[in-house]
């Protein structure tokens, strides 16, 4: 009889990345009689981020050995192992960041007047326009796709013995995907007016110093942030060590371990900072005025005005998909002695989706009025003050959070032994520990502070005949809207199977090791929509009349005082959670056996 001896060595190992990251991230007037300032600011911000990362690897051990007659140490000699460590990772930022400053000091200042009859005062007019516009679109997209094989297949063919010795197959996967859209924007307007009267000395007929101030404040800020995180990877991890020997096998410990990790994360935030301060000051120089004089008129107007609209979508999906088998196969002219067999199984899967709207308005209105002290003899007119503050905040928030997390999760350990004598098999045991996790947050949060103090404080009058007194008027209109929108959805599925399937069959007796199937699920949907908003409004209005010292026929100090203030909020709050799981834990041991049981009968099935 020929004796044939033939080595087979395998050539297949595979192994192609392709890995892809994006990233994309802005003195005084000469003095005069009318003083106009306009400021205009437009920022308009577009960043598109897209991260795209692809990775296919496949990681395959399969020595093979055959003999005939002799002995095969298998299948090096000694250990046989499949490592594979894969990471994908795609990522996504797209920022836009402005800042926009508008400062405004016009300073006024009249000099003294000394007129003999008739003459006319020195008039003063400053206006402020302030107009800011922000527009920011962020849009971010990152995918991350990852498919790996592991594979560690030894096969022993003899017609003598088999040694087998230890073989794993491990599998270490980490894929990542992450989206970040950030709007952020600063506007600040900050005007101050100054105007200073000067004295006047005037005899008969004289008119009476005037002064006007204006303050417009326009800040305008529409941002939309858009973040999409997709992550999704396929895992098979497979250890299928096989003997086939016409004498004895005697088998080493046999493990397939697999650790998967995968992540999706998408954060769209908008975040915008607007103040808006105005602080006129109006003061009336003295008078001294001896027939028919007119007082002295001072008016104020500030008007503010701020309008946000915010956007923000995130959508966040994690699929994940992952078999990990341990398949020892021996079979046995003679005896097989079975070393230990474990399918041991981690895995994390989660999807987090994080849509945030934060703005902070701050309106500051601080204008003072201050009259001068008049002196009058006969038929002046009394000092008029007015002052009027317009605030007005519009905010609207929309919010949208989706996150998606699915699992599916195979972990078998079937060790099957088929022998004409007997087995004697080691411990058995399949060990699954999984995580699934879904988590969405689209929270909207506007902190509105409206602060108005206007202040009016009339000078002293020292009138002989026929004066009329000092008028004072003050408005104050405040106005909030709030419209608030936040939807969270989160699914969180989960199937997983876990079994330990340990088949024995012999033409003599059975000696099962222990059997154990272990099975941890975790399965978590968390959505969470929160609406909160808080608006502040403070009118402190002050009017302080001067002292008056009149004779005869004189008129009395007129004050008026209106303060409207108006809030109106509006919130729409919706969160859905969704956990799904469908478990399958089994341990099922099987022995058939032709040899004695316990009471030394022959011809016995056991199951």
């Amino acid at each position: 009889m020929k004796r044939h001896l033939i080595a087979v060595g395998i050539a297949l190992i595979a192994l192609a990345a392709w890995v892809g990251t994006a990233s994309a991230a802005a003195g005084d007037p000469p003095p005069g009689a009318d003083q106009l300032v306009g400021q205009l600011a437009g920022t308009l911000q577009g960043a598109p981020a897209a991260g795209t990362a692809g990775q296919t690897a496949s990681d395959a051990s399969l020595p093979t050995g055959y003999a005939y007659g002799g002995t095969i140490l298998a299948p090096s000699p000694g250990s046989s192992a499949a490592n594979q460590t894969a990471t994908n990772t795609g990522t996504a930022d797209a920022s836009n960041t402005s800042t926009t400053a508008q400062t405004a000091t016009p300073t006024q200042t009249g000099g003294s007047s000394s007129c003999t009859a008739g003459c006319g005062g020195a008039g003063q007019s400053q206006n402020i326009d302030q107009s800011a516009k922000t527009t920011q679109d962020a849009d971010a997209d990152a995918l991350a796709k990852q498919n790996a094989v592991n594979a560690n297949v030894p096969i022993a063919i003899a017609g003598g013995n088999v040694l087998g010795g230890s073989s794993a197959a491990n599998q270490t996967a980490t894929n990542t995907a992450d989206s970040t859209a950030d709007n952020t924007s600063n506007t600040t307007q900050t005007a101050t007016p100054t105007q200073t009267g000067g004295s006047s000395s005037c005899y008969s007929g004289c008119g009476g110093n005037g002064q006007s101030q204006n303050v417009d404040q326009s800040a305008k800020t529409k941002q939309d942030a858009d973040a999409d995180a997709k992550a999704k990877q396929d895992l098979v991890n497979a250890n299928v060590p096989v003997s086939i020997a016409g004498g004895n096998v005697n088998g080493g410990s046999s493990a397939a371990n697999q650790t998967a990790t995968n992540t999706g994360t998408a954060d769209a935030s908008n975040s915008s900072t607007t103040t808006q301060t105005a602080t006129p000051t109006q003061t009336a120089g003295s008078t001294s005025c001896w027939f028919g004089c007119g007082g002295n008129g001072q008016s104020q107007n500030v008007d503010q005005s701020s309008k946000t609209k915010q956007d923000a979508d995130a959508d966040a999906k994690a699929k994940q998909n992952a078999v990990n088998a341990n398949v020892p196969v021996n079979i046995a002219g003679g005896n097989v002695n079975g070393g230990s067999s474990a399918a041991n199984q981690t895995l994390t899967n989660t999807g987090t989706a994080d849509a945030s709207n934060s703005s902070t308005t701050t309106q500051t209105a601080t204008p003072t009025q201050t009259a001068g002290s008049t002196s009058c003899w006969f038929g002046c007119g009394g000092n008029g003050q007015s002052q009027n503050v317009d605030q007005s905040s519009k905010t609207k928030q929309d919010a949208d959070a989706d996150a998606k997390a699915k699992q599916n999760a195979v972990n078998a350990n079937v060790p099957v032994n088929i022998a004409g004598g007997n087995i004697l098999g080691g411990a058995s045991t399949a060990n699954q520990t999984l995580t699934n996790t879904a988590t969405a947050t689209a929270p909207n949060t506007s902190t509105t502070t409206q602060t108005a103090t206007p202040t009016q404080t009339a000078g002293s009058t020292s009138c002989w005949f026929g004066c009329g007194g000092n008028g004072q008027s003050q408005n104050v209109d405040q106005s909030a809207k709030t419209k608030q929108d936040a939807d969270a959805d989160a699914r969180a599925k989960q199937d997983a199977v876990n079994a330990n399937v340990p088949l024995n069959i012999s033409g003599g007796n059975v000696y099962g090791g222990s059997s154990t199937s272990n099975q941890t699920a975790t399965n978590n949907a968390t959505a969470n929509a929160p609406n909160s908003s808080t608006t502040s409004q403070t009118a402190t209005p002050t009017q302080t009349a001067g002292s008056f010292s009149c004779w005869y026929g004189c008129g009395g100090h007129g004050q008026s005082q209106n303060v409207r203030q108006k809030g109106k909020t509006k919130q729409d709050a919706d969160a859905d959670a969704w956990a799904k799981q469908y478990l399958l834990n089994s341990d099922v041991p099987f022995a058939l056996s032709y040899g004695r049981d316990p009471r030394g009968k022959r011809g016995v099935m056991t199951y």
